[in-house]
């Protein structure tokens, strides 16, 4: 059985529905490589795509792995960054 990944597409950068940027977020990406990110990117075929980690408990923060784009081959180049809970 192939495996499935939850995930959400929104429109950033605009308050109007189907004007924005797509930007895939898949919401939980624990498990995944860096290979299997830039597959389900090229998959998704957007801009962008988002992958939640865990949240970390001594940070109080999530983890994210932003920028991954379908044609984004050095793993070095993409960005990742933390959420605080507010």
């Amino acid at each position: 059985m192939a495996a499935s990944y939850d995930f959400v597409q929104l429109d950033v950068f605009t308050q109007t529905p189907l004007a924005g940027n797509p930007l895939a977020v898949f919401t939980d990406a624990r498990g995944l490589t860096d290979k299997q990110m830039q597959a389900l990117s090229r998959e998704m075929n957007l801009s962008e795509t988002t992958f939640i980690l865990p949240r970390e408990p001594r940070l109080q923060c999530w983890r994210t792995r932003c920028g991954i784009t379908p044609r984004n081959r050095n793993p070095i180049t993409m960005m990742s960054s933390k959420l605080r809970k507010k």
